[in-house]
């Protein structure tokens, strides 16, 4: 952070000789950080809300609406947003993502249902995780890994075959 506008006088000189030079990168990973934190705080101030989700569920709707989209907004500042378009593009989860995210927002405004607005919740939560860590590399390979580890037990499970689990 720049305390003084120029480096001309005596004083702005001393000051950005302590401070180290920061790069597009480096901004651009400070930036992330700190959207991704305040998507993560807006959705951690609406966990208290989830208990009076049958009364009203516009508070929460709103609040893990709002942390939900700033964390994927978030993406844009470490990622090209033409890369960023690429990826969710071709993806299934973004119109699962941006569905669930507007259907949310409706049900929790005018109080549709309380189990329509929970599996709601539930799809935007778990479309979030999988775009946000199917942007890294490696990460959609890993998902798909996960997935298939986690259909072969809940098969396993079902079909009261032995498995690892102690169930």
């Amino acid at each position: 952070m720049q305390f003084f506008a120029e480096d001309e006088t005596l004083l702005g000189s001393i000051v950005s000789t302590f401070q180290p030079k920061q790069t597009g990168t480096q901004k651009n990973w400070m930036t992330f950080a700190i959207l991704f934190i305040a998507g993560l705080i807006l959705i951690i101030i609406s966990i208290p809300f989830a208990s009076f989700l049958i009364l009203n569920p516009k508070p929460f709707c709103l609040l893990f609406s709002a942390g939900s989209f700033i964390i994927l907004i978030s993406m844009l500042q470490i990622i090209q947003l033409k890369t960023l378009f690429n990826k969710l593009s071709s993806s299934v989860a973004t119109l699962l993502y941006l569905g669930s995210l507007m259907a949310c927002l409706y049900t929790g405004m005018f109080y549709i249902g309380y189990f329509y607005t929970l599996a709601l919740l539930s799809l935007q939560i778990s479309t979030l995780i999988y775009l946000t860590v199917s942007l890294f590399p490696g990460g959609k390979t890993g998902m798909h890994a996960a997935f298939q580890i986690i259909k072969k037990q809940l098969k396993k499970m079902l079909l009261k075959e032995k498995s690892f689990l102690p169930l």
